[in-house]
């Protein structure tokens, strides 16, 4: 054991693997992420965060329920990193002129859950992307996980698979149409 730590700083140092390779795990697979993703929302609502601390700053206490789909979700490679959003300016460019069109048939009020992004830069370059585009988007704190964004709101089929193909296209893994954005 000793010997593959040691391997591994002398990697380091000499340059063989970057930092960056060890904690960022490879691209999920989207069904299994979707799949996360869902599991980790009803462990959030089944088990909201509790708090601690004085009574002038709670801080946000993860439960176990919760934190272990957490972690599933970063080992499987389910959050978006700024590598993932890359091609935002390039998509941008090739989908000005776009347009939000309300066609086929009437859903309830939904939104897309675009995914989980680790930094508050890339949350604002999603931010700036999706609103160029005229879709609403807000994002919300993901206990462990980094900031969770949504777009919308569709009440069309049409308009919400026109988003969830663009949502791809910007690199989320696996957005998904939620009716719930309360966890």
């Amino acid at each position: 054991m000793r010997g593959a730590i040691a391997g591994c700083l002398l990697l380091l140092a000499g340059g063989g693997c970057t930092a960056g390779a060890l904690d960022q795990p490879s691209r999920g697979d989207p069904a299994t992420c979707l799949a996360l993703f869902q599991s980790y929302d009803r462990a959030a609502r089944t088990y909201p965060a509790n708090k601690f601390g004085s009574d002038d700053v709670p801080a946000p206490m993860v439960p176990g329920p919760v934190a272990r789909p957490a972690r599933l979700l970063i080992q499987e490679g389910c959050r978006t990193s700024s590598a993932d959003l890359d091609g935002l300016p390039a998509l941008a460019a090739r989908l000005a002129g776009h347009r939000v069109v309300n066609s086929g048939a009437t859903i309830p009020p939904t939104v897309v859950q675009l995914g989980i992004v680790t930094g508050i830069e890339d949350e604002r370059e999603v931010t700036r992307f999706f609103r160029g585009l005229g879709y609403g988007s807000r994002g919300i704190g993901a206990p462990t996980l980094g900031r969770r964004l949504y777009i919308g709101t569709f009440t069309s089929q049409g308009a919400l698979d026109q988003a969830m193909a663009i949502a791809r296209q910007a690199g989320f893994v696996a957005p998904m149409p939620t009716t719930r954005t309360k966890l």
